[in-house]
C-alpha cells in the first residue's frame, strides 16, 4: 500500500531525473518517520490546464513549512521563469476560489510563504525543511496555498483568520487537506477497468467520489457518467449535493442531467428509465425489467440482465453505453451487480465501500488490499473509533461477535502490540486535533434506568453547553438505537424539554433529514448515515445482543462525532456496562485498548451470527425497515396506521414476505 503521508505528481521526465528521484526517496522516508504530510508536484494537481516547459524543478508542499520551489538544474533563467509562472498561476487559482480575500495577491505573500532554492548535490532536504518553518497566521496561509495546489478546496468563509482559542471553533475552522492516498484516488488513473476504494466511516469516500466525478465531468467533455448507490434516500441526497458541490468547485459547465450525468439508485422502476441504473439498462438495451419484490434478490436480477447482454453481444448487437460508473456504499451490493456495471461501461468503474462493514458481514467480495485503502479517519477521534469497533465487534464479551486477522486489523488502520494472549490496539493521532492544547474527552458513558433516559440526555446537553460556550443547537445530534414506539415518545418529550430549558428548537431526522445549525437534530439509526456533528449523543434503551444490524448501527452512530460521543446505556446490560466504562476510561487516559484474544470457540459462529441477525428483529423493526427501504415512508402518522394494520392482520408474525405483502396491499389506501 502507498504511504498515505506522501504524494507525488510529476511528469515522467521530471520524476526520472536522478537528483529529483533522490529527493523523492528522502522525502518519502521523512514523511513516514515523522508522520508528516508531504506533497511533491511540478504543476497544480487539480487544474490540468497549467503546464510548464522546465522539467528540472519541483515544488515541495508541507503544512507549516514554506512552499519550497526547488531547482536541480543549471538553467537559472528557465528556473526563474518556472517559479514566476507557477506563483502567478497559483494566484489565479486563489482568486478563482475567493482565497484572495484572506491571502491577498501573490506579491503580498510570496516573500513570506515561498522559498526558492538552488539544490546542490550535498544539500540536506530535512535541514532545508526545518529552516523554512511557518507559525501562526502564516502557517494557516501556507496550508491554504497547499489546499489550492492539491485540489483540497476549503470554504474560505469558514477557515479564514487566526485559529481561535475555543476547542469547538478551532475544529470548525480547521483547514482540511487530502492525504496522499485520497489525492491519488482523485487524480491518478490506474490502468484497469475496475478501481476499488475501501475505507472506514469518516475517511471521506463519498467526498472523494464527488471530486472524481468533477474531475471526469470537467476534463472529459463528452463522457457519460452514472453515479449510483443502493438506497433511494442516499441517491436523493447525492442529487442535492452535486450541484452545490459543483458550484463550490467553480465548475462552469452546466450539468446535463440524464444526458451526461445520471445520479440514481441501483434498481429503479420500469415506469421511469432514469430512476435507476438497472431500469436504464433494461430500457436502453430492450431487455425485460424485473420489478422489486421481497421474493427476488437483486443478485439474481443482475445475473439475468448480464446473461441477456452477453447474448446481445454474441449477436453483435451490444456496445457499452457509459464511460464511467461510480458506485457508493459498495458493501450493499454483490459481485453480479459489479459485473453488470463493468459490462455497460467503456472506461472505468469506481467502487467505494466501507471496509469495516464488508468485514463485519463476512462479505466474500471483501478486498483487504483494494486499489486504494483509506484507514486514516479524519472525522472521529481515534479513541472513539476504537471504542466503536470494540462495541461493534463485541470484543469485551464472550463469545465475541467478530475477531479480525492481524492483516484485517492493520487494513483498518490499527497498530498491534502483542503480549501473550493480549492485544494492545492503537491508532495514529488525528491531525484534526494537533493544534488544540487542551485535552479532549472523546468518550463519555452513562447508564440509565427506564425513567431516567430523558434526564441523562439533558445532562449531556448541559455538559456540552458548559464546556463549549459557542455551541449551537445544530452542533449536537441525538440518535436512538432501537426503532420502537417508546423511543419516539421519548423524542417528543425531549423536544419539549430542550425548548423549555435551553430555548432550542429541534428537527426530527426520521421525518426531515436535512439538519440546520439552529436546530437540535434528533433521529433514529436509519437516518443518521452520512451526517456528522461535533457532538453526538447515542441512546440505547434495551439490552445489547449479538444482532449484527444493531451492533453495526451503534458503531455508525458513535462515529458521527468530531469531538465527543456520549453513549447512554441501559442498566439491563449489567456487567457489560462496567466493561464498557472501563474500556472508555482506558482509551481516554492512554489512547490504547488492551483486549484478550478470544479462543476459536469464543468467536461467534458465522451461520449462527447470520441467523441471529434475521431472527432478532421484531415485527416493529421489520415494518420500519420495509417502510424505510421499499416505500421511503417517513410520516409518523402513516407509519402508525401501517403498524396497526400489520399487527391486526398478522399478530406477532415476523415473516418478512407476509408483512411486505400486507403493507404493499394497504399502502395506497392509507
Amino acid at each position: 500500500m502507498d504511504n498515505s503521508y506522501f504524494f507525488e505528481h510529476l511528469d515522467a521526465d521530471t520524476e526520472s531525473n536522478p537528483r529529483i528521484h533522490s529527493i523523492l526517496r528522502d522525502l518519502e522516508k521523512l514523511s513516514q518517520e515523522e508522520k508528516k504530510q508531504v506533497y511533491v508536484i511540478n504543476k497544480p494537481v487539480g487544474e490540468r490546464k497549467y503546464q510548464y516547459s522546465y522539467k528540472e524543478a519541483v515544488v515541495i508542499l508541507i503544512p507549516k513549512v514554506k512552499l519550497l520551489v526547488i531547482n536541480v538544474g543549471n538553467d537559472t533563467d528557465a528556473f526563474q521563469d518556472f517559479s514566476d509562472d507557477f506563483i502567478e498561476d497559483l494566484g489565479i487559482i486563489s482568486d478563482k476560489y475567493n482565497y484572495n480575500s484572506f491571502l491577498g495577491r501573490p506579491r503580498k505573500w510570496r516573500d513570506k510563504l515561498v522559498e526558492e532554492i538552488d539544490f546542490e548535490a550535498n544539500d540536506d532536504i530535512a535541514s532545508i525543511i526545518q529552516s523554512n518553518s511557518l507559525t501562526g497566521i502564516d502557517a494557516r496561509k501556507g496550508e491554504l496555498l497547499i489546499s489550492l495546489l492539491t485540489g483540497s478546496i476549503n470554504d474560505i468563509d469558514r477557515v479564514d483568520g487566526e485559529l481561535p482559542g475555543n476547542t469547538l471553533e478551532q475544529i470548525k475552522k480547521n483547514i482540511i487537506l487530502f492525504d496522499g492516498e485520497q489525492t491519488r484516488f482523485i487524480y491518478k488513473q490506474p490502468d484497469k477497468k475496475v478501481v476499488t476504494i475501501q475505507g472506514l466511516a469518516g475517511t471521506g469516500k463519498t467526498e472523494l467520489l464527488l471530486h472524481k466525478l468533477k474531475d471526469i465531468y470537467v476534463n472529459e467533455e463528452k463522457s457519460k457518467i452514472f453515479f449510483t448507490c443502493f438506497s433511494k434516500i442516499l441517491a436523493q441526497d447525492l442529487n442535492g449535493r452535486i450541484p452545490t458541490f459543483f458550484d463550490f468547485m467553480k465548475v462552469n459547465e452546466q450539468i446535463k442531467w440524464d444526458e451526461r450525468l445520471w445520479v440514481e439508485r441501483s434498481w429503479g422502476s420500469k415506469a421511469d428509465k432514469n430512476s435507476g441504473l438497472y431500469s436504464f439498462i433494461c430500457n436502453y438495451y430492450q431487455i425485460p425489467f424485473q420489478r422489486y419484490s421481497w421474493s427476488i434478490s437483486f443478485e439474481s436480477v443482475c445475473k439475468d440482465a448480464l446473461e441477456r447482454l452477453n447474448q446481445l453481444e454474441s449477436e453483435g448487437a451490444f456496445e457499452p453505453f457509459f464511460d464511467y460508473i461510480l458506485i457508493d456504499e459498495s458493501q450493499d451490493f454483490n459481485e453480479a451487480f459489479f459485473e453488470l456495471c463493468k459490462k455497460v461501461t467503456k472506461k472505468q468503474v469506481y467502487i467505494a465501500g466501507d471496509i469495516f462493514q464488508s468485514i463485519y458481514y463476512y462479505n466474500e467480495n471483501t478486498e483487504i488490499m483494494p486499489d486504494f485503502l483509506l484507514n486514516r479517519v479524519y472525522r472521529t477521534d481515534p479513541k472513539t473509533l476504537m471504542f466503536a469497533h470494540a462495541i461493534g465487534f463485541g470484543l469485551l464479551e464472550r463469545p465475541v461477535v467478530r475477531w479480525l486477522s492481524d492483516e484485517e486489523w492493520e487494513a483498518c488502520g490499527y497498530t498491534i502490540e502483542k503480549e501473550g494472549d493480549y492485544y494492545s490496539f492503537s491508532r495514529e493521532p488525528l491531525k484534526r486535533f494537533e493544534n488544540i492544547a487542551e485535552d479532549i474527552t472523546s468518550l463519555k458513558l452513562a447508564v440509565a434506568k427506564d425513567d431516567t433516559y430523558l434526564d441523562k440526555v439533558l445532562s449531556a446537553i448541559q455538559d456540552i453547553r458548559e464546556k463549549n460556550p459557542t455551541v449551537e443547537p445544530g452542533d449536537i445530534g441525538i440518535v436512538f438505537l432501537e426503532d420502537n414506539k417508546s423511543n419516539y415518545e421519548l423524542a417528543e418529550q425531549l423536544i419539549i424539554k430542550v425548548d423549555r430549558m435551553f430555548g432550542w428548537t429541534a428537527i426530527k431526522g426520521y421525518e426531515v433529514k436535512n439538519k440546520t445549525k439552529d436546530a437540535l437534530f434528533i433521529s433514529n439509526r436509519n437516518n443518521i448515515k452520512g451526517l456528522e456533528f461535533p457532538f453526538i449523543i447515542c441512546i440505547t434503551t434495551s439490552i445489547l445482543n449479538s444482532n449484527t444490524t444493531i451492533r453495526n448501527s451503534l458503531y455508525m452512530m458513535l462515529t458521527r462525532s468530531f469531538i465527543t460521543s456520549y453513549l447512554i446505556l441501559s442498566e439491563e446490560n449489567g456487567e457489560l456496562n462496567l466493561k464498557l466504562e472501563g474500556a472508555a476510561k482506558e482509551l481516554n487516559d492512554t489512547g490504547q485498548l488492551k483486549v484478550e484474544k478470544p479462543k476459536p470457540d469464543e468467536i461467534m459462529d458465522k451461520s449462527k451470527l447470520m441467523l441471529e441477525a434475521s431472527e432478532n428483529k421484531s415485527q416493529y423493526e421489520i415494518v420500519e425497515e420495509i417502510l424505510h427501504q421499499s416505500f421511503q415512508i417517513r410520516d409518523l402518522r402513516v407509519k402508525e396506521q401501517i403498524h396497526r394494520v400489520v399487527n391486526v392482520m398478522l399478530p406477532e408474525s415476523v415473516d418478512v414476505d407476509k408483512i411486505y405483502e400486507v403493507i404493499s396491499k394497504n399502502i395506497e389506501l392509507i
